[in-house]
C-alpha cells in the first residue's frame, strides 16, 4: 500500500501517494514482465545507452521489469538515498522541491527517455535534493547504482554518454535559472516561449538569431497543460492566464489552445541571448 503525504502550499494543499522506501518502492504498482528485446529496445532509445553494444546491458535486460506509476505517486522523495537510475519510459514526472514551510516548486518535467539519479553516482552526496512526482500515469525502468557502474567499467562509450547527459543537465539548469530570474510575469513567460522556440529551431538546425531575420510568424506548442506551465514558471495558474490574455491584447502572441503564435518575436526576445550555446 502507498502512504499519503500532504505537501502544503501557499496556494493549495496537495495530496500525493508515497511509494514505500527504497529499495522496494522501485517495484510498487502493477509490475509488467517484458521480454529481453523489449527492455533492450527501450534502453537503446535513451541518451545514456545510444550507440552502445547491447552486450553491455544484456544481462540487465534479462532480469529487469517495467514498473508502473500513477498520477500523484511520489516515485522518489526528497531526502531519500539514491540507490540507482530511473528511466522514464512512458508518461511524465515532475521534479519538485519543498521548503521547510511546506511551499513547493516544480523544477523540471521529465518525459519519455529522460533519466534521473545519475548526478548522484559519482560525488560525495548520495541523497536526493528534490522529489520526483508522477504528473501522469506512466512506466519506468530502474537500474541499481552498482549495476550501472559495472556497465560503465565495461564501456567507455557509456561513460561518455553520462558526461554528455550531465552537461546537458547543467545547461538546462542554467537556462531555468535565467527564466526564474526574470523580474516580471511577462518577461518570465516570454523567456519560456523563447526557450520553446529555441528547442524547435535547434531540431531544424537553425538559431533564434537567424529566425529574427526572416519575415514570419513562428508558433510553439506547450508541451504540457497551462496548469503545469504555471508550476514550471512558479506562478499561480490565474496569473498565467491573465498575463497571456494581456500579451495577446498587446499584440505579442496569439493563443490557440496549447499552440501559441509569436507575433512580435523581437519584443518577446528582448534581453534574451540570441545565440544558442
Amino acid at each position: 500500500m502507498a502512504d499519503t503525504l500532504d505537501l502544503g502550499s501557499s496556494a493549495q494543499s496537495m495530496q500525493v501517494r508515497v511509494l514505500s522506501s527504497a529499495p522496494s518502492f522501485y517495484s510498487q504498482g502493477k509490475d509488467e514482465r517484458f521480454n529481453l528485446k523489449r527492455i533492450c529496445d527501450i534502453l537503446r532509445e535513451t541518451v545514456l545507452f545510444q550507440g552502445l553494444d547491447q552486450k553491455i546491458y544484456r544481462s540487465y535486460c534479462e532480469n529487469s521489469k517495467l514498473d508502473v506509476f500513477w498520477k500523484g505517486d511520489l516515485i522518489v522523495q526528497e531526502g531519500d538515498r539514491c540507490e540507482g537510475l530511473i528511466i522514464i519510459v512512458e508518461g511524465q514526472a515532475a521534479l519538485m522541491m519543498t521548503s521547510p514551510n511546506g511551499d513547493y516548486s516544480t523544477l523540471n518535467l521529465l518525459g519519455e527517455g529522460d533519466t534521473f539519479g545519475e548526478s548522484l553516482f559519482f560525488g560525495n552526496r548520495r541523497y536526493y535534493q528534490s522529489s520526483l512526482e508522477a504528473a501522469t500515469n506512466g512506466k519506468y525502468l530502474f537500474i541499481s547504482r552498482q549495476k550501472f557502474l559495472e556497465m560503465i567499467a565495461e564501456s567507455p562509450q557509456l561513460l561518455s554518454n553520462v558526461l554528455s547527459s550531465l552537461s546537458d543537465t547543467i545547461y538546462e539548469q542554467e537556462r531555468r535559472i535565467n527564466l526564474l530570474s526574470q523580474r516580471s510575469l511577462r518577461r518570465k513567460i516570454s523567456a519560456y516561449l523563447i526557450d520553446l522556440l529555441r528547442d524547435k529551431l535547434e531540431e531544424k538546425g537553425t538559431r533564434l538569431k537567424d529566425e529574427l531575420q526572416i519575415v514570419s510568424t513562428p508558433a510553439v506548442e506547450l508541451p504540457v497543460s497551462k496548469a503545469m506551465v504555471a508550476k514550471l514558471l512558479a506562478m499561480p495558474r490565474p496569473s498565467l492566464s491573465r498575463e497571456l490574455i494581456s500579451m495577446e491584447e498587446d499584440g505579442l502572441i496569439k493563443v490557440a489552445g496549447r499552440v501559441i503564435w509569436l507575433l512580435d518575436l523581437k519584443e518577446l526576445s528582448a534581453g534574451q541571448e540570441l545565440e544558442d550555446f
